[in-house]
């Protein structure tokens, strides 16, 4: 797991409460993660984003913004093939599906 090898993580699920992301997190791993309240906070420094869900939400993002806000080089993992490839290797980010 990626907080077992010392990742820092932003998380955010639009339809998953905070209650719920938290009680699935080990508790001795405070600090190691924090809950976002939206997904272009979640990305601020971020050096990739890893999109595990289908919600459309993440399709329709603001991606520029999203861009603007991470570290470089910036990723993406597309867990469900759902974003717009082109398009982001457009704006800049590295894909991966």
């Amino acid at each position: 797991m990626l907080l077992d090898q010392g990742a820092q993580l932003a998380i955010y699920d639009p339809m998953v409460p905070e209650s719920q992301v938290r009680e699935k997190l080990d508790a001795g791993k405070d600090g190691s993660y924090v809950v976002c309240a939206d997904a272009v906070t979640a990305a601020v420094d971020a050096q990739a984003i890893v999109v595990l869900t289908p919600w459309p939400e993440f399709r329709s993002a603001n991606w520029h913004i999203v861009f603007d806000m991470m570290g470089r080089p910036a990723r993406v993992f597309d867990g469900h093939n759902v974003l717009d490839r082109q398009l982001l290797e457009h704006i800049g980010f590295v894909v991966t599906t």
